[in-house]
Parts: structure tokens; sequence; C-alpha cells
């Protein structure tokens, strides 16, 4: 147990529109919510104080508007529930902007910073207490990450972005494309150094103080203000008789068919959840991986443990 005068939270992005995996609309998304409200009543995150900030992205969903209305304030582990939320803009920025939001509206409430999707919840006791110790005992960590992808291919990432070149420009994010080709160029260089470039769903630790180094860079934690061209349904299942080559067929279909926002998806993958670690190296910090990580974290998306 972490205890002194540090002050800790947790943002959670939410959004109650129709996604293209589970939980696939508001009533998943709820459901979902119920749950990680209740391990966060029940786990013990090693700390002696932790607020859960729900950040609502709100696209106009009146019963999850009311849903998390009901909540606010609700006492958990060894904090509240505290509900902001920010005005839907055209879906810009999806969870990372709503990272940045809730930390330029918070940033002087609070020492620690965790950031989680609402998709996934951590299990393991003392997750955050000793995340705080990481960063306390090595000042070179920028980032502690709980989902850190430590086999990104340098090969894979340099052949995605020769295949969404032509998209980028088909769909309009020409501007996009130097800053684009500039963090892919700086992953690559870093993956070649057996260096760990990105967090899964940005699910990690930071100190306020990074975070201000970060906004004192950039303007802003990383993510593109690209408007969210969201399907009004979710994407459609694959049929059995291609189980065989489902995996190829999925991402086929998905690649064609919703190509508009594959695109949008993929900018995002780079310019945003890549860049919002990434970005540590750029301030002369290294980004550390939690070390218990097995069985850390549930997916509701995948519906196990990761």
């Amino acid at each position: 147990m972490v205890e002194n005068k540090i002050r800790n939270c947790k943002v959670i992005s939410t959004y109650f529109g129709v996604r293209r995996h589970y939980p696939y609309d508001y009533n998943d998304t709820i459901q979902v919510l119920k749950d990680s409200i209740q391990n966060e009543i029940e786990l013990d995150p090693g700390v002696d104080n932790l607020d859960v900030i729900l950040i609502n992205h709100d696209c106009g969903i009146e019963s999850g508007n009311k849903f998390l209305k009901s909540i606010d304030g609700k006492e958990i582990f060894c904090g509240k529930i505290k509900v902001i939320s920010r005005e839907w803009d055209e879906g810009k920025g999806i969870s990372l902007g709503s990272f940045d939001y809730a930390f330029k509206k918070l940033q002087d409430q609070y020492d620690y910073w965790f950031f989680q999707e609402d998709d996934y919840k951590l299990v393991k006791p003392n997750y955050y207490g000793n995340g705080v110790k990481m960063l306390q005992h090595n000042p070179n960590i920028g980032f502690v990450g709980y989902d850190m992808k430590k086999k990104e291919s340098a090969l894979s990432l340099r052949i995605a972005q020769i295949i969404f070149y032509l998209p980028i420009l088909i769909w309009g994010y020409r501007k996009y494309l130097k800053r684009y080709n500039r963090i892919i160029k700086e992953a690559i260089y870093l993956i070649k150094r057996n260096k760990i470039v990105c967090a899964g769903g940005m699910m990690g630790l930071t100190t306020n103080n990074n975070l201000k180094r970060v906004v004192d860079k950039c303007g802003r934690l990383p993510h593109p203000k690209i408007p969210n061209h969201q399907h009004k349904e979710r994407f459609k299942k694959i049929p059995k008789i291609y189980k065989d080559h489902r995996i190829f067929y999925y991402y086929l279909k998905t690649f064609f068919y919703y190509n508009r926002y594959v695109t949008g998806y993929f900018l995002y993958a780079i310019l945003g959840e890549i860049e919002f670690s990434r970005i540590y190296y750029d301030l002369g910090l290294g980004l550390q991986s939690y070390p218990d990580d097995k069985k850390l974290i549930y997916s509701y998306k995948s519906k196990k443990y990761k």
C-alpha cells in the first residue's frame, strides 16, 4: 500500500453510441460500466486514495447520460466516482480526446493519472500502487504501460503505411500525411532498437508533471482532431461458411466495405494510440511495461483475460 499525500485518479473514457465490437450499443455499455464500477468498489488498488473519473464523449444518448448522473459521487474502494462530459463535436478525438479533456479540466487536482478505456478492467490488487512505486523509484520512466505491445513489428507497420496511403488521400486526410509518416518512421526507429513504443488502448500510469510536459510540447495529449464517421450499426459478423478463412475474410471485407471508417481509425491508431506513449521518448524519458501482467486485464470486448 502506497500511503502518503499524493492524489490519485483513474480516467475511464466512455461513449454510448454504436461500436464495431462489444459493447455494441448504449445498453451493453451501461451493463459493462455497472460491472466495472463494482470492480472499482471491491478491488484494492494499492493506494490510500483513488478517484475514478468517467469522461463521457456525449453523443446524445439520454439513457446513458441518465445512468452516469445516477452514479456521480458514488463511493468506491478508496475514493469516489466523478462524472464529466464533453461535447460530441463530430466525434473528434474519441477516447484520446476525452483523456486530454479530463486532464486539462482536472490537472491541478491529482498527482498521478491512470488512463483506461471503458471496455477493459484491471483485476489484480495493488496494480496502481505498484505502478506508482515504479515511477517513484525510476525518474527516467515517463509512462508505465499495462497492456504493452511487446512484439510490435516494424515490417507490419511499414506494410500498413503503404496500404493506407491511397485511402488517406481518397478520404480527405491529406493534411495528416506528413505527421503520419513521421510518427511511423520514429516508431520503426525505436522498434529496431528493441524499444517498446505503444501501450494498447493507451492504458497506463504517469505523473501530473509528465503530462504537463507533454502538453507544453504538443499543446494537448496526443490525438488528431479527425471527425469520427461512425456507422449506424455494428460491423456485420462473418458467416460460419468462411470458418477456414475467417480472419482473412474479416479484414478484407472490413477494409473495403468500411474503408472510410477503418482509415480514420487507423489514423487514430498512429497519430493517437502510438503517439500517446511514444511521445515520452521525445522528452528524454522511457516506457516501462507493468511486470505482473498475467491475467491483469479483463477485456469485455473479447470476454477474456489478456
